[in-house]
């Protein structure tokens, strides 16, 4: 009996160091990196489900705090201000899709990038998602969560430029 309770210990141990591995290592998404290889610019655009005149300064902030971030990386951002989708080719966007009403302050921050892929049946440039990734943001007001929206904002383009940054 004894030897049951410390190889379940044992066990539970284990599996609790493997849950706080380093993700990207842990699950094997340098393939979704993979797509990303040689990228040294990005077009930035940030849309919201909602076109409220405070939703403009929460785009404006997160732009911002995305150009920041590759401007550390060393990757120069670029601005999509009537260029068609071909033209913007890598188009890095942040898309925020708020859920707010009678005490609900939800959004879920969803990153992609898209660039143009050929396609061998009809030789034609599409616009194709070479990554994606989301998050959700929670608060309990309109304030708190326009902080967590930009922290999860952040926190997504940290993850990519990480990923982007292991395959130099």
């Amino acid at each position: 009996m004894r030897s049951l309770a410390l190889a379940l210990v044992a066990t539970l141990a284990a599996v609790s160091g493997f849950a706080q591995a380093d993700p990207l290592r842990a699950s094997g998404d340098d393939k979704a990196f993979a797509k990303l290889r040689g990228i040294t610019f990005f077009f930035i655009d940030v849309t919201t489900s909602e076109s409220r005149a405070e939703d403009a300064d929460l785009r404006s902030e997160i732009r911002d705090a995305m150009e920041l971030e590759m401007r550390r990386a060393n990757i120069v951002p670029k601005p999509v201000e009537g260029l068609s989708p071909e033209a913007t080719t890598p188009l890095l966007t942040i898309e925020v899709r708020l859920d707010r009403g009678l005490g609900r302050y939800n959004a879920d921050v969803i990153l992609a990038v898209r660039d143009n892929a050929t396609i061998t049946r009809n030789k034609e440039a599409v616009l194709a998602q070479s990554y994606a990734q989301s998050k959700r943001a929670m608060g309990t007001s309109e304030a708190t969560l326009n902080r967590e929206v930009k922290a999860r904002s952040r926190e997504l383009v940290q993850e990519l430029l990480a990923g982007i940054k292991t395959l130099k």
